[in-house]
C-alpha cells in the first residue's frame, strides 16, 4: 500500500480516512479493541499520555503511531509511506526520521515532507499558517524559476492543545470541575452546564491565542500585501476569529486532513 501518513502532535491521520489521538500505552480501558501488536504485546492506541518530545523525529512513540496509522489503513504487510516534520525540524531531522523508519522494517520505503506546503496548491504564493496540536508553522511561499520557495519558516509552541488545556483549566479553576480536555469540543459546540444550568465561559484564550498568531506575523512578514491560506486541525477551530483579523485569509478544504491527503498524493507519484 501506498500511503500518507501525519504523525500529528494531537492526532494521527492517514490519507485512508483514518484518524486517532496521537497517544498509546500498554494499559487500555475496557471497551478498547484499538490496538497495535509489538513484540507479542499490545500497544493501546489514543490512551495514556501524549509525547511532550518538541522534535518529533525523537519522540518515543511515534513508530507506534506510525504502525496504528499503516495497521488501520491496509492489511497490506508490504507499505510505502510518505510523512512529515514541522518546518523548522525538516531540514535538521529528515535522514535521521528516514533512517529510523527504515530501520523499524516498518516499512519498504519512505519519505519525509516539510508539513504545510504540500497542501496547498502548486501556484500558491503568500503566508502559510499551519496551526497543530502544540506548534505553529508559518512561512512564506513563492515561486521562482518555476519553483516553490519556502521563505522565513518559524515554528511556535502555541497549538490547539495548549489552547484547549488553558480554556479548560480556566473552567476548572472557576467552577472547581475536573474536567479533561477531551472536554473541549462538547463545550464549545454545546456551552458548559452545571446541575442542568447553564454557565458562561471565558473564551478570552481563544482571542489571545489568534493576536499571538497575528503579532508574529505582522513581525516577519507583509500581512496587508500577501494572501494568507491556514490549514491543520486548529485551523478549522480558530477560521472565523482568523477572518476577522485576516480578511484575505481562507481555510484549506478538509483542513483536518489535509496534510495526509497531501503526503498520499506525493507518495503515489514518488512511489509509482
Amino acid at each position: 500500500m501506498i500511503l500518507g501518513v501525519d504523525l500529528g502532535n494531537y492526532y494521527t491521520k492517514s490519507s485512508k480516512g483514518v484518524s486517532f489521538l496521537s497517544k498509546v500505552s500498554c494499559d487500555g480501558g475496557i471497551e478498547n479493541k484499538d490496538f497495535i501488536t509489538v513484540e507479542n504485546k499490545k500497544i493501546y492506541l489514543g490512551e495514556g499520555e501524549f509525547d511532550t518530545e518538541y522534535r518529533k523525529a525523537y519522540r518515543e512513540n511515534i513508530l507506534y503511531l506510525l504502525q496504528g496509522a499503516i495497521d488501520k489503513s491496509t492489511t497490506d504487510k508490504r507499505n510505502k509511506v510518505v510523512v512529515g516534520l514541522p518546518l523548522s525540524q525538516y531540514k535538521e531531522d529528515k535522514e535521521y526520521l528516514i533512517n529510523r523508519i527504515i530501520l523499524s522494517k516498518l516499512v519498504d520505503d519512505v519519505d519525509v515532507l516539510p508539513e504545510g506546503v504540500m497542501a496547498v496548491p502548486n501556484d500558491y504564493q503568500g503566508i502559510l499558517i499551519d496551526i497543530g496540536g502544540r506548534t505553529t508553522d508559518i512561512c512564506l511561499l513563492i515561486i521562482e524559476g518555476n519553483k516553490r520557495r519556502i521563505r522565513q519558516p518559524i515554528s511556535l509552541p502555541l497549538g490547539i492543545q495548549n489552547l484547549e488545556n488553558n480554556f479548560i483549566n480556566s473552567i476548572n479553576s472557576t467552577y472547581g470541575l475536573d474536567l479533561k480536555v477531551e472536554d473541549s469540543n462538547r463545550i464549545l459546540a454545546n456551552g458548559l452546564f452545571i446541575y442542568g444550568e447553564r454557565k458562561k465561559v471565558n473564551l478570552d484564550s481563544f482571542k489571545e491565542f489568534v493576536e499571538n498568531i497575528v503579532r508574529r506575523v505582522q513581525v516577519d512578514y507583509s500581512l496587508k500585501t500577501n494572501d494568507v491560506v491556514l490549514i491543520g486541525g486548529g485551523a478549522e477551530k480558530l477560521y472565523k476569529p482568523f477572518k476577522n483579523r485576516i480578511p484575505q485569509a481562507y481555510l484549506v478544504k478538509n483542513s483536518f486532513m489535509a496534510n495526509a491527503i497531501a503526503y498520499g498524493e506525493y507518495a503515489k507519484e514518488i512511489f509509482r
